[in-house]
């Protein structure tokens, strides 16, 4: 019976270390994904953090929830910037440097900012909406992750600053695995066409002129696709806060008659690097030669399709 015992706790140490070296290791990989500064140079997370706990906050300028959370942001930078790491990611999704810059002015921040330009790094993370919080202990296991400023978000912040800190129990973090692609391969001409199911209503008061180009854009697509249905069509939505439900009203919404899906993983977006709501990719014997993300002339798109066919 002794040995049996043994034998189970040798088990079960041998089961904790295989978990906690597959948790450091993916984190660690993700904190060597490159990301870019707001001058432009090429970094990693390793670069940037030391041998202290890890409070990352992604986020976007577009984003109200974000922007209403940007005073905790600040205050927490301030409270806990010598103990926790904190950095903010912008998600580079219909955003520029030019407005992260008056976000910075506007709310008087002074977290470091970082930005998400390969996407690589929200995909990693399992992020499906912004404002997300995330917490990592120095064992490099995520500790909390979420999207409001809670009462959990404070304490888990509390404990990770306290040198004494207890070991808190791991969140599960969807772990990125290579998914087959949605693209079908074909020798047809390939025609994708990337959106987000609440880009035209979300952004109406914020962002007008992209809300604008998202309606033009789905509605040129619908078009296009009419003028040309022998094209390989796929639309592709993005994941953030789009679920069934939401890919439903859509495309009721619009009555789109070809494929949609949704980028569950986020492969096609981060794949072909698609940082901007809506995109219009075409694809010939599976290579890109053409791509545009405006749709104020609906000719313009028409004309370089009939080019390619």
């Amino acid at each position: 019976m002794m040995i049996f015992r043994k034998l189970l706790a040798v088990i079960a140490i041998t089961l904790g270390l295989s978990a906690f070296t597959l948790v450091h290791a993916q984190t660690n990989k993700a904190f060597d994904i490159s990301i870019t500064t707001l001058d432009g140079e090429s970094t990693t997370l390793n670069q940037l953090v030391a041998d202290k706990p890890v409070y990352l906050k992604f986020w976007a300028t577009w984003c109200q929830p974000c922007r209403e959370q940007m005073p905790h942001l600040q205050q927490t930078f301030e409270h806990y910037g010598d103990e926790i790491d904190i950095i903010s990611v912008n998600i580079d999704v219909n955003d520029s440097v030019e407005a992260i810059n008056a976000t910075q002015q506007e709310f008087g921040l002074t977290v470091p900012v970082v930005i998400d330009a390969t996407g690589k790094l929200a995909q990693a993370f399992d992020l499906v909406g912004t404002p997300y919080h995330l917490l990592i202990d120095t064992d490099g296991r995520v500790v909390f992750k979420g999207h409001e400023e809670s009462d959990k978000l404070e304490k888990t912040l509390k404990l990770l600053s306290a040198s004494n800190s207890v070991i808190l129990p791991a969140v599960e973090i969807e772990s990125l695995i290579e998914q087959p692609s949605l693209v079908t391969k074909t020798d047809q001409l390939t025609a994708l066409f990337f959106t987000a199911t609440w880009c035209d209503w979300y952004l109406e008061v914020s962002r007008p002129a992209i809300a604008n180009n998202c309606i033009n854009g789905q509605q040129q697509a619908n078009t296009l696709y009419k003028l040309n249905p022998q094209l390989n069509w796929l639309g592709i939505t993005s994941r953030l806060w789009t679920g069934d439900k939401e890919l439903a009203e859509y495309k009721g919404k619009y009555q789109i008659q070809y494929p949609l899906v949704i980028d569950n993983h986020d492969q096609e977006f981060v794949r072909y690097q698609v940082k901007d709501f809506p995109t219009l990719i075409l694809l010939k014997d599976g290579k890109e030669v053409f791509r545009t993300s405006e749709f104020s002339n609906q000719h313009d798109v028409a004309t370089t399709i009939l080019k390619f066919k």
